[in-house]
């Protein structure tokens, strides 16, 4: 791998590339309309896109997801009769996320998962983003560490499942473009996708919480001192933690007990 080029310092400039790098990045799969709506549906969702932020230029957001520019705007369609985004004309006009998005985007598929695909969601979880851990143990700046600490410390008591699920999306990511790898950046950004949908489902207890917060600043100490294999089982331990949780929670939310 090249040399890294340059990268702005401050958490709000890394959180707007880190959005850039997964919510605006190529489509890839299935159909491209409906990638699209579900894509920035769940950014909407997860806090990467808040409400008041425009979206880019039509022209450049179809480019940047390499997408034709009919299809972004069928998928902009989709959104505006959803009320997750409105479009303004004229001087300083464009597509904003509206002010009452996060709650409409929270309306979705609420199909639970099978205790089968939570298993497998977790193991790829191990694998994925244990190899990204312990990669940002090898390669992460003195600014990102900064960060990782920043984020872990916003988190500590907040009682808000919403605010502490997207400051804990957040952490993730920043993990992930610490391993100074774009894909794995856009990888761990489609599996916390998924982790969001199955949090809504089956949300986190506030003791559990805790814990994932204790299981945070461990993971953290690792990278900050460079060590790889340490990184690697803390975040190992850390996302199998919540094996035992979905799968007992989400079997009392499916069977109503």
């Amino acid at each position: 791998m090249g040399a890294r080029v340059a990268q702005p310092t401050d958490l709000e400039s890394v959180v707007q590339r880190i959005v850039g790098e997964t919510v605006f990045a190529p489509v890839k799969r299935g159909d491209v309309v409906a990638e699209t709506v579900a894509r920035l549906g769940q950014a909407i969702g997860m806090g990467l896109l808040q409400p008041g932020d425009g979206l880019p230029p039509e022209a450049r957001l179809a480019d940047d997801l390499g997408i034709s520019l009919v299809s972004l705007r069928s998928a902009l369609t989709m959104l505006r009769g959803a009320g997750l985004v409105a479009t303004r004309r004229g001087r300083g006009g464009g597509t904003f996320v509206t002010s009452d998005a996060r709650r409409v985007a929270a309306v979705g598929d609420d199909s639970i998962p099978t205790e089968e695909q939570l298993r497998d969601l977790v193991d790829y979880r191990c694998v994925v983003e244990g190899g990204a851990a312990a990669l940002a143990a090898e390669r992460a700046t003195a600014a990102q560490t900064e960060h990782l600490s920043e984020l872990a410390a916003a988190m500590r008591g907040v009682t808000s499942f919403p605010q502490w699920s997207e400051r804990d999306t957040m952490l993730h990511l920043v993990i992930a473009d610490a391993s100074g790898s774009s894909r794995l950046t856009s990888e761990i950004g489609r599996i916390r996708s998924e982790v969001f949908r199955i949090s809504r489902l089956v949300p986190v207890p506030a003791g559990a919480r805790e814990l994932a917060d204790r299981e945070h600043r461990t993971l953290i100490r690792a990278i900050a001192k460079r060590q790889p294999d340490a990184a690697r089982s803390a975040m190992v331990r850390h996302v199998e933690s919540t094996r035992a949780l979905w799968l007992g929670l989400g079997r009392i939310a499916s069977t109503g007990e």
